[in-house]
């Protein structure tokens, strides 16, 4: 087990999956100054206090200089290596004795700074085929990662039409890699599977018309070196202060805690472990954790947690078709495993405050990836009910990927996104499709938000937009680009007490705050490279921000918890 910084300056780790807590040492007090090369300050500097050896539920802590260089962290950090990082400027690594002033020197090669997303275009002719590798490769893993560019590298001086050939051979692996991903026991088991079935478009992810795109794509425009980087921005101004404090909490290495929930009824988070059928709970205080195995015969797969008004959570599950409710104050469950066993309940539709509400007839509704359906459940009768949503003919319904959901307020719309088609609504006095828009090819409409006035935000994980959709009038009020096109925004979540929306990227390394009123972005860099982000909620108890690192396959990057204080000293408890 080890920690070394990154090229530049954030911690990657290498960690078993300890079942012990390792307490930190003792607090430290750690403030200073941030200078450049002439002594004169440098500003939103990232400033994080880490320990060289990381155990499980240790904290590492971050915070960004103020306009005369200062930065101070918080009494509670512990850590025996200071890292110190700022786009532009060559990382430092230190003790914390030496940091009481570190000075940063320009770099003109950031290629060790940058994120993914840097490497590919950010417009072109080809921005279809760019839309569709940043949605199929995208959804899996960083990309380009590591290993995709050691891949690209090898393919240095062949031809076009050679390193085409090549990448239409990775994606083939690919493809059988994918049905790989699943919780421990898993039902979808590659050895037992018909791999016809993986390569057949009207069965599958991928479709035909995939492969010939993607693999073009990258034999045209995809480096062969990655060694030299001159230019990269964030594509808008920062949004960090000197009180903003950022908090990892180090998960297990092979678990795959693909989201976190939280709720004032208990002091703990609680993680979905994807990975082994499980959710994992987290002392805030101590950093300890303690895991509860699905009370259920088999693979679960719990995907997505979210909570309600009364204190409990619902949670997805993507295998067996077993959705649950917990209840973290005496720990039982209501498991429902009504739908179909290979349905794959991926979403539960969450009001404007980003809780699972039901509808007016008391049914909670869910997105079912496995065949396309939105689906409701009473949870008082155990009445379960289906609607198909619309997918082109001939289309898988892996391949369309029913995706996320939100409710309107008065609960009488259910909204959907499809991953490779569009958005719609299910009304839910009628149980009928009352309005569908097709998405164009590459858009990726992924998990969207919708505000206290049913505004939609939908971000388009594909393209790059942001698609803001006034659902009372059903029109259109536009489509804002993000900073970086190539950041592939998985997520949107609205923010009732500071009324903005947050991004969580997968490809860039940041979350994005974006403010409806002048539709401007603010970008908040996170600690660690790898920041492959799903759902971002909220501590409803402070309005901190909270998220998981969710890296597939499991293990490949960091596994944690990540919060967010933005600083800006919000008060909750006023959302209406």
């Amino acid at each position: 087990m080890a920690a070394t910084a990154t090229g530049h300056g954030r911690f990657v780790l290498r960690l078993g999956a300890a079942a012990v807590l390792i307490m930190p040492a003792a607090a430290l007090a750690i403030d200073g100054q941030i200078v450049d090369a002439d002594g004169k300050p440098v500003d939103q500097a990232m400033v994080t206090l880490g320990s060289a050896q990381l155990a499980l539920g240790a904290s590492t802590y971050t915070v960004f200089s103020d306009a005369d260089g200062r930065y101070a962290l918080p009494a509670k950090a512990t850590g025996e290596r200071v890292a110190v990082h700022k786009l532009g400027y060559a990382p430092v690594t230190l003790a914390p004795a030496q940091a009481a002033k570190v000075t940063l020197t320009k770099s003109d090669n950031i290629a060790a700074q940058a994120p993914p997303s840097a490497w590919l275009p950010r417009t072109g002719a080809d921005d279809l085929a760019r839309a569709n590798t940043i949605l199929q490769c995208t959804s899996c893993h960083q990309f380009p990662s590591q290993k995709v560019r050691h891949y690209s590298e090898m393919l240095d001086g062949k031809t076009e039409a050679e390193k085409q050939a090549a990448w239409k051979a990775m994606i083939n692996y690919m493809r059988v890699k994918f049905v790989q991903i699943g919780p421990d026991q898993s039902l979808y088991d590659p050895a037992k599977m018909d791999l016809k079935g993986v390569f057949d478009p009207t069965q599958g992810s991928f479709d035909a018309h995939d492969e010939e795109q993607i693999s073009a794509f990258l034999a045209k425009h995809l480096p062969t070196g990655f060694d030299t980087l001159k230019a990269y921005d964030y594509g808008a101004p920062l949004g960090v202060t000197a009180k903003t404090v950022m908090r990892e909490i180090q998960l297990p290495q092979d678990a795959f805690v693909r989201e976190v929930g939280l709720t004032p009824d208990s002091p703990y988070l609680w993680g979905a472990d994807l990975q082994h059928n499980r959710l994992l709970r987290v002392d805030l205080a101590t950093g300890e954790q303690k895991p509860y195995p699905i009370p259920y015969a088999g693979p679960t797969g719990p995907h997505t947690i979210v909570d309600t008004p009364d204190g409990h959570f619902w949670v997805t599950m993507l295998e067996q078709g077993v959705v649950g409710r917990f209840d973290p104050k005496t720990e039982q469950w209501q498991l429902f495993d009504k739908f179909g066993k290979y349905e794959m309940a991926h979403d539960i539709a969450p009001d404007y405050k980003f809780q699972a509400m039901p509808d007016p007839k008391g049914r909670y509704w869910f997105t079912l990836i496995g065949s396309n359906r939105m689906a409701s459940l009473n949870p008082v009768t155990g009445e379960v009910g289906y609607i198909d949503t619309p997918r082109d003919e001939g289309e898988s319904p892996m391949h369309s990927s029913l995706y996320g959901a939100v409710i309107t307020r008065d609960g009488k719309r259910v909204w959907f996104s499809q991953l490779s088609g569009g958005i719609g609504a299910i009304n839910t006095e009628t149980d009928k499709l009352d309005v569908y828009l097709p998405m164009p090819q590459g858009a990726g409409p992924r998990r969207m938000a919708i505000d206290d006035q049913d505004v939609l935000y939908v971000p388009m994980f594909g393209t790059g937009e942001v698609l803001i959709y006034d659902s009372k009038t059903d029109k259109e009020l536009g489509r804002v680009m993000t900073p970086d096109p190539n950041n592939a925004s998985y997520s949107a979540v609205w923010d009732p007490w500071r009324k903005v929306v947050w991004l969580g990227t997968s490809n860039a390394d940041v979350i994005y705050k974006f403010k409806p009123a002048d539709r401007s972005f603010e970008v908040f860099p996170l600690p660690s490279a790898m920041g492959y982000l799903r759902m971002i909620t909220f501590d409803r108890r402070n309005g901190n921000l909270w998220t998981a690192y969710s890296n597939i396959p499991t293990g490949a990057g960091p596994s944690r918890f990540v919060m967010v204080d933005p600083g800006d000293g919000v008060t909750v408890g006023t959302a209406q």
